[in-house]
């Protein structure tokens, strides 16, 4: 595993910005560059994607992944657990959110998705609760926006758990990163190091595209590819869609595709995947 193509899926302390962190595990790693997937508060703890080297040109598609949260919200008054899984269920599937005056985006209303929003427990004026949503959405916001409906609420605790594919299982802690490289430049034992870092193309999950070995070169060379550089597909690909291009079992990067995948046996030429990020 190259150390500056991989990714490391931090578990995030509280107490640090996820710049912070990130620009922690470029000085402990020595990497020339890196960059975090999907930000969290200082206050927030849990999965941070960091990247390393040139997989840090692939964060915006691991970004852009569902987000998993559990966290506890603390209402002003004392809620039952029907009332709580009431309200809830008025703040699942799409909702408006204005960003924080905090946060780094413009402040202008968005539309994102609440998956599911679940109760995990109630005590006192404290409920513990999980949540799936889009990329970009604010829990922070989404439990302020509630309690406006029930006499005041605000976030208390919060943790991520999954970005995308990526589970917390997955995430270590900064001390153990630490650990890790000392073994690799003291003892030049790798063991450690291996089991944390990830390939990114592994969290860039669209449908796959294989190609040929003169069509890859010819992609590297910033030509896009066209039906006869084709070996295999997902015929569910649709148009417009993003999709991973891959040579034999090596990652070549990421394009759009401009045809139905039901389409690209009929055609036997033109473009069929405009290229996006070729990752070289």
């Amino acid at each position: 595993m190259d150390l500056n193509d991989s990714v490391v899926i931090i578990d995030k302390p509280s107490g640090h910005t996820s710049h912070e962190i990130t620009s922690f595990v470029k000085k402990i790693t020595g990497s020339k560059r890196s960059g975090h997937a999907g930000t969290l508060d200082p206050n927030v703890t849990g999965v941070l994607p960091v990247a390393l080297g040139k997989a840090t040109k692939l964060l915006r598609y691991i970004a852009g992944k569902d987000k998993v949260y559990v966290g506890i919200a603390k209402f002003r008054k004392i809620l039952s657990k029907e009332e709580i899984e009431k309200l809830f269920s008025e703040f699942t599937g799409e909702i408006s959110q204005i960003p924080p005056k905090k946060s780094a985006v413009r402040r202008k209303k968005r539309k994102r998705k609440v998956y599911y929003l679940k109760l995990l427990e109630v005590k006192g004026h404290l409920a513990l609760f999980e949540t799936k949503v889009d990329a970009g959405t604010y829990i922070r916001t989404l439990c302020t926006d509630m309690g406006k409906k029930v006499g005041g609420a605000r976030m208390e605790e919060l943790r991520r758990t999954a970005v995308g594919n990526i589970k917390e299982e997955k995430a270590v802690t900064m001390q153990s990163l630490i650990d890790a490289m000392w073994l690799l430049k003291n003892k030049e034992d790798d063991s450690l190091l291996k089991k944390m870092l990830y390939s990114p193309d592994e969290f860039v999950s669209f449908k796959k595209i294989t190609v040929k070995d003169n069509a890859a070169s010819a992609l590297k060379q910033g030509a896009q590819l066209t039906v006869p550089g084709i070996i295999s597909f997902d015929k569910k690909i649709e148009k417009g869609e993003r999709v991973s291009i891959y040579s034999e079992d090596k990652f070549i990067g990421v394009g759009v595709s401009q045809i139905d995948g039901k389409d690209f046996e009929k055609m036997k030429k033109g473009i069929a995947v405009k290229t996006e990020r070729i990752h070289v």
